[in-house]
């Protein structure tokens, strides 16, 4: 709100009642990497308008920025205060409990709170505070090459914002030398305020002004000026279709010429004698030659077409339907036949969507008795949490469904998070099936549009479901009564460095938020992670099981079986029309006896003749890898030189499609090497296997298979997850190879068989989740076999079968996996038995990284021995396994203790640190 503002405000109900008095003041956070909040005093014109969760406009240090009221009160402080400059959404953009979230999560993560709070607007909603530079003497010269560029630059291109000149001066001290620019007169600089970039869609509408049955009527009068029509029109109109020559020129307002041509074209006919026309044409004949010569058919067709459709049409439609343009249009209103006008449309994610309606099924005997359990907590305030640990397809969707509805039914919102991006397809289509038009979705490959609407109309209540990755998990809706985790093992529920803090996880957050506005949190997994699993153990949270597999509806399961001519083989659940399977067989193949008897293929000989087997039956198969590209590194035989990433020192993965090498972390792109840079020789060899490779040597040994590979090389794009998806559901392919996107959530009854290439990749990491990851990823992708009436069963590849966490995934058995885990790690002291911090250093000089992580080190010593933590135990510095990212060298100092919040509370760390506590990723 701008002063001075008029328009009526939308407050909710628990703001009303805040008190107000004559001098208040607003303390706000903004969006910089300061910790600190700030006081600014409440304006005239804002008195009484402006609560907590507000979005507003402030002058902060030289520019404008966007900023949240945190808390309004009369307190003076001790200094002079600036005042609020406007009110910038008359409605608060986040809740009380958000706020509170916020300041937790702030403190949790040693983060500053403005960045904890833009965690829960949509991008580009809070307008950018920039500052515009003016060249003032154009005949400066600068002292630094610095210098001299942002002269140059100015006198180029005139006024800059300080965002176009990050653009265009990448070196990050350009600030330095503008200010001394600033200082000697040279160049002046002025705060701004950007606008949002994201506004409300609002499209060009056009409706029709006229009954549509009279629209024929108006046919003749519509188009472009005519002489010739005018002249039929005056003879089509008289009841003798004959009259004077003399009259009818007066009439249409033409000349003899006219005549001449429409007597040629054999129209009329004239009587010299008498000196009369008569018209020859039939009634439809000169209709369809007055629509002609006035070239009135395009719109002609607009008003049919709005006759057709109802009242207000978006002009684009009319445009692509009818082939008019906006001068067609402006014509039609021109004469009042049409009515041009405005409205605001939705951007959402899901309205093309359109699934049957789906009722809830009978719950089995262990569905109802979890369900039973979840549904007395709903109703108490009191933040409980579930962990619902249930096989691959055991049913657990199905609560979170009964659950949502319960908590609609209180008129309270959920929250469905989901960790992959590709698995929101499959969710999306179950709960738009029972919910329809209450789902909103939420993840990074929406465009800022979509996001900002879906945040609207959640704010306002109009969408009390919500359904995304991580980032859902702050969408503001009124009163959040539940949220769910799917697979809540997941590590992309963490973020993690490199980018941007806060670093938190969302299952911590959910549980707190929870706590804080007495909702309830449901986990969900096949494979919990150990930490949730131990606090079921000790009480923390509620631990529900679901041990057997839930397929579907028995009469569904036969009609399945009889399309594709086969014996359903399931086992009838007690008490309900459901049907069940066991889970699926998992063969282990030993690659080192492979590789003795002479086989030296990716494929095991069994893998081999069970997709030969699959495919000549019609049935469908994935082979899981968890590694893109062609080839894993590339190198050298002679010297052993191995292609690595200039920025990363990372091996670069050859990716045959493209004749190319590609960095997968920063996405450096290198030509592929035919001779070694290092000793000249040609001996260059391409090791190890990537899902590009598999596609290729799939297509080469099985020429009629079908297949799709999915992973991030092929749904990069919007869309891509949800057409590979619908693709292999549909059978239009029948081999899907893909990476870890294909192990999680999915609900595939044609596979019959799962392959996975390499079940050991990860155990050699030098990470102490190493085991457990290496588990949950072959337990979830064994999942994915056997979910449909032909059962199925699982080829696990492996080097290292003996090792306890390939043993418990081919028997489906976490609680064997879980007991040696939780032994191993509480001897060796690590969580759930105490928790962990890291301090991750990059810096582009090596021994710069280095210092400052040594720095690090003996400072956190220092303090240890001075809170006298024994228990508290530091590890390295030392480099991190992957040295080197994106062009940075990188170092780490790991901290095992009992309360890291604590230990770092006042402890300040340079920018080159980032500081992540409880961490899922160490290397």
């Amino acid at each position: 709100m701008e002063p001075p503002a008029t328009s009526p405000e939308i407050i909710p109900a628990w703001l009303a009642t805040e008190a107000w008095c004559s001098t208040m003041f607003a303390d706000v956070a903004v969006h910089r990497a300061v910790s600190a909040t700030f006081t600014y005093h409440i304006p005239d014109y804002l008195a009484g308008k402006l609560h907590p969760g507000h979005l507003v406009r402030i002058s902060f240090r030289t520019a404008q920025e966007a900023a949240v009221v945190l808390r309004v009160h009369d307190d003076k402080p001790t200094f002079e205060t600036k005042p609020v400059l406007a009110l910038l959404d008359p409605q608060p953009v986040m809740t009380e409990v958000q706020l509170e979230l916020a300041v937790w999560l702030a403190e949790e993560t040693h983060t500053p709170v403005g960045q904890c709070l833009w965690l829960m607007l949509p991008p580009g909603l809070a307008p950018k505070g920039e500052t515009l530079y003016r060249l003032l003497d154009h005949s400066a010269d600068g002292t630094t090459p610095t210098e001299n560029h942002i002269l140059s630059l100015l006198k180029r291109r005139g006024s800059l914002r300080s965002g176009q000149i990050e653009r265009a001066i990448t070196y990050k001290g350009w600030r330095t030398a503008m200010k001394k620019l600033i200082e000697q007169g040279s160049i002046e600089e002025q705060p701004i305020f950007t606008a949002s970039r994201i506004q409300p869609k609002i499209i060009r509408t056009v409706r029709l002004n006229i009954p549509p049955q009279k629209v024929d009527s108006f046919a003749t009068r519509l188009g472009r000026e005519s002489k010739r029509a005018n002249v039929l029109e005056v003879l089509w109109v008289n009841l003798q279709r004959e009259m004077s020559i003399d009259a009818l020129l007066d009439a249409a307002g033409c000349k003899r010429p006219v005549l001449k041509t429409l007597e040629d074209e054999h129209c009329i006919a004239l009587d010299k004698k008498t000196k009369t026309v008569r018209l020859l044409l039939t009634d439809k004949a000169v209709y369809e030659k007055i629509l002609e010569l006035r070239n009135a058919h395009t719109e002609l067709s607009v008003l049919k077409f709005l006759a057709k459709n109802g009242r207000d049409v978006e002009v684009s439609a009319v445009y692509e339907k009818t082939g008019a343009n906006l001068n067609h249009l402006t014509r039609l209103q021109d004469d009042d036949l049409i009515l041009l006008g405005e409205s605001e449309v939705w951007r959402d994610a899901v309205a093309d969507k359109n699934f049957s309606p789906e009722f809830p099924p009978k719950l089995t005997p262990e569905q109802r008795s979890i369900w039973k359990s979840i549904e007395s907590h709903l109703q108490k305030p009191e933040g409980s949490v579930f962990l619902i640990h249930g096989v691959t397809g055991s049913g657990k969707t199905e609560i979170y469904m009964q659950a949502v509805q319960k908590v609609l039914a209180q008129g309270r919102q959920a929250i469905l998070l989901v960790p992959e991006i590709a698995l929101t397809a499959q969710m999306i289509k179950r709960f738009l099936s029972r919910f329809p038009g209450q789902i909103g979705l939420v993840h990074s490959q929406l465009s800022m549009g979509e996001r900002y609407d879906t945040w609207r109309r959640a704010r306002n209540g109009e969408l009390p479901i919500i359904i995304g990755a991580r980032s859902a998990l702050f969408t503001t809706l009124p009163d959040v009564g539940l949220i769910v985790l799917d697979e809540e093992h997941d590590d992309s529920y963490k973020q993690s460095p490199p980018i941007d803090p806060p670093y938190y996880h969302a299952r911590t957050v959910a549980v707190e938020y929870m706590r804080r506005s007495g909702g309830t949190v449901i986990l969900g997994s096949a494979t919990p992670d150990s930490i949730s699993y131990y606090k079921t153990q000790q009480g923390d949270y509620r631990l529900l099981e679901l041990p057997k597999r839930v397929l579907a509806h028995r009469e569904k399961l036969t009609q399945q079986a009889k399309q594709l001519h086969l014996e359903a083989h399931f086992q009838p659940i007690r008490g309900t029309d459901a049907a069940g399977l066991p889970l699926p067989p998992v063969h282990i193949v030993d690659m080192r006896q492979e590789l003795r008897g002479g086989n030296t293929s990716v494929f095991s000989r069994r893998l081999r003749e069970d997709l030969h087997h699959v495919l000549e039956v019609g049935q469908q198969a994935i082979l899981f890898l968890n590694r893109r590209g062609t080839a894993t590194y590339v190198f050298c035989r002679d010297c052993g030189y191995i292609a690595k990433c200039p920025n990363c020192n990372t091996p670069l993965t050859y990716h045959g499609i493209y004749e190319q090498l590609r960095c997968h972390y920063c996405g450096v792109i290198a030509p592929n090497p035919t001779v070694c840079p290092d000793c000249k020789s040609h001996r260059i060899k391409y090791f190890g296997q990537g899902t590009e490779q598999i596609e290729r040597i799939l297509k080469e040994e099985f020429p009629t298979a079908r297949v799709q590979r999915w992973d991030q090389d092929t749904a990069s794009k919007k869309g891509d997850h949800q057409r590979i998806l619908e693709d292999f559901m549909a059978h239009r392919t029948n081999v899907l190879v893909g990476t870890q996107m294909i192990a999680k959530g999915l609900d595939l009854p044609l596979v019959t068989l799962v392959g996975i290439i390499s079940g050991d990749t990860a155990l050699g990491l030098p990470d102490y989740r190493a085991n457990e990851r290496t588990f949950q990823l072959l337990t979830q992708v064994s999942g994915r076999a056997g979910r449909g009436p032909m059962g199925g069963h699982v080829i696990l590849q492996t080097y290292q079968p003996e090792h306890y966490a390939i043993q418990a995934a081919a028997e489906h058995d976490f609680k064997r996996f879980y007991e040696r885990e939780i032994e191993y790690r509480n001897v060796l002291r690590w969580p759930p038995f105490v928790r962990l911090a890291r301090v991750l250093v990059q810096h582009r000089i090596p021994e710069e990284a280095r210092a400052e992580a040594e720095a690090v080190a003996n400072r956190l010593k220092e303090r240890i021995e001075s809170l006298g933590l024994t228990a508290t135990e530091l590890v390295g510095p030392v480099p991190c396994f992957f040295g080197k990212l994106d062009n940075l060298f990188r170092w780490h100092v790991l901290v095992r203790t009992l309360n890291p919040v604590a230990l770092f509370d006042q402890f300040d760390l340079s920018t080159a640190c980032m500081l992540d506590i409880d961490p899922v990723d160490i290397l």
